[in-house]
């Protein structure tokens, strides 16, 4: 008799429990943010993906009223920053920024990613198209795809083309290249955007596909032959797609969005997705983000969760025809 009353007396304690603890993480989630929050960025700084990133950290500080800090945690192509959120705990005080590259391309070409692009983060929201180019240093001998192609078949194997890193984006859409223009191109990988800016610039690299690349033009340190997109730039309307450029089964897309790790409360992500959707209305926002070779594409988490899940099905599947592996 008396352990039964003891047995009934710990499970209403123990339920007693569980409804404290549901409502303090629901007053929790209310009242969030009430501390710094991190933004962490996968790649090293003076990229695109930093840019956004700092952009969204200042309207979110302002529209939250806490401080939004941006970390970069570079390496393995975006990888270890990634981890290193998908391993944080679920209270949205760390987030990431992640794009097509960690989490549709490279889930497909490194077996031995640490963390699940689908089930280790919880999408919060698409937030830009990005536009990615291709882009020669006005010392290469070429005006065109097309010229390109044979200037690379003239000399295989001797004209590089730089990357953000390996299984990134940019590494893809070079991949891409190779294959559709049977152009035997040198993958030359850098540990982030920035240092590959900085070369293609300066000429010690002669190619670059990446979506920093119109301002280099603007100031006639880059050449851009093509667009990978569908449509062309609005700001250069005379640069034409790689479809138009005679490769009409080249087809590869970017975005950049906003998650955070597993479980994160769904109140938490509406508020973020609320004051990333504010951000990202700013005229002002939108004329940086132009700067950066992107357009705001703002989504629903939910929507962004699907494309998440639905790119990283189509890029497994150009990645097995194409045989790609990124050593």
């Amino acid at each position: 008799m008396f352990k039964g009353q003891l047995t009934r007396r710990m499970a209403m304690l123990l339920a007693a429990a569980a409804v404290l603890g549901a409502g303090a993480i629901e007053a929790a989630a209310q009242a969030y943010p009430t501390k710094p929050v991190k933004i962490i960025v996968p790649f090293a700084p003076g990229g695109r993906v930093e840019g956004i990133a700092r952009l969204l950290a200042n309207s979110m500080s302002i529209d939250l009223g806490q401080p939004f800090v941006v970390e970069s945690r570079a390496g393995a192509g975006g990888a270890i920053g990634s981890d290193f959120v998908a391993k944080a705990a679920p209270d949205g005080y760390t987030l990431l920024l992640v794009s097509a590259g960690t989490h549709a391309i490279l889930p497909n070409v490194d077996k031995k990613l640490p963390y699940d692009s689908v089930k280790d983060f919880t999408a919060i929201a698409n937030l830009v198209e990005g536009f990615t180019f291709l882009g020669a240093h006005p010392s290469v001998e070429a005006k065109t795809v097309a010229e390109l192609v044979a200037l690379a078949k003239a000399k295989p194997g001797t004209i590089g083309f730089a990357s953000s890193g390996v299984g990134t984006y940019g590494h893809f859409a070079g991949e891409l290249l190779k294959i559709s223009s049977g152009a035997d191109l040198l993958h030359v990988p850098y540990r982030g955007s920035g240092p590959a800016l900085n070369d293609i610039a300066a000429g010690h690299v002669p190619l670059m596909m990446a979506g920093e690349l119109v301002e280099l033009a603007k100031a006639g340190k880059v050449r851009i032959l093509a667009t990978t997109n569908e449509r062309r730039w609005f700001e250069l309307p005379d640069v034409p797609t790689m479809k138009e450029s005679g490769f009409p089964q080249f087809t590869a897309h970017s975005w950049i969005g906003l998650a955070g790790p597993a479980g994160l409360n769904p109140e938490i992500v509406a508020k973020l997705n609320a004051a990333a959707g504010k951000a990202l209305a700013d005229p002002k926002a939108q004329d940086q983000l132009k700067t950066l070779g992107v357009l705001p594409n703002f989504s629903s988490a939910a929507d962004f969760a699907a494309r998440i899940a639905a790119d990283r099905a189509v890029y497994a599947e150009i990645v097995a025809k194409a045989n790609l592996t990124f050593q």
